[in-house]
């Protein structure tokens, strides 16, 4: 059997250096496969839901003051020639609403407005408000279980609105810990 001399070696060694390094450098860049995407979110854009009678239902991102009338465009349009009132087509959005538009007749369609569902609020990074949230929503924050919720609730109730995130420490079943691990996914 022959041996490999030192040269040869380095030859080798170099060759898979370069068949490694070219790989990755022209493999196809992705964030996630097909089978696992992985959603991108940035902080500053107005997610909005839209859905029911328009061409394209789904998540839109926009950059700053969207109305009704820019999630229908961003959408396709109505469907089947529907129309809706102009005051519907003005109201402006805020993060994390979610618009459906249903048939009110023929012709007619009719625009109702509420907020997306919670995890998809949390998944887009939309901070729940401690003020208004709901059981439902402040349950989807993660390290939150029912019962806290029901708590933050409780004690909304008793003591009036949060003046400062922090009061959050002071609501049974919320310590430092907690609070540091919450805080991130509430807002005032």
């Amino acid at each position: 059997m022959r041996s490999i001399t030192r040269n040869q070696q380095l030859i080798i060694l170099f060759c898979a250096c370069f068949f490694t390094l070219t790989y990755f450098i022209h493999r196809p860049y992705s964030r996630g496969s097909s089978n696992n995407p992985t959603l991108i979110v940035e902080k500053n854009r107005i997610y909005i839901e839209i859905l029911g009678e328009v061409k394209t239902p789904g998540i839109y991102s926009f950059h700053k003051g969207v109305s009704v009338h820019n999630a229908i465009k961003r959408a396709g349009g109505l469907k089947e020639s529907l129309t809706i009132d102009r005051t519907s087509k003005s109201v402006k959005l805020k993060r994390g609403d979610k618009v459906s538009i249903l048939k009110a007749s023929k012709k007619m369609g009719k625009v109702l407005m509420k907020r997306m569902d919670p995890n998809k609020l949390i998944t887009l990074s939309i901070p729940i408000d401690i003020n208004a949230g709901t059981r439902e929503e402040l349950s989807a924050v993660p390290g939150l279980n029912p019962g806290i919720a029901s708590s933050i609730i409780e004690y909304r109730g008793e003591n009036g609105d949060f003046s400062a995130m922090e009061e959050l420490i002071n609501v049974k079943g919320i310590g430092k810990v907690r609070y540091k691990r919450i805080k991130g996914f509430l807002t005032l």
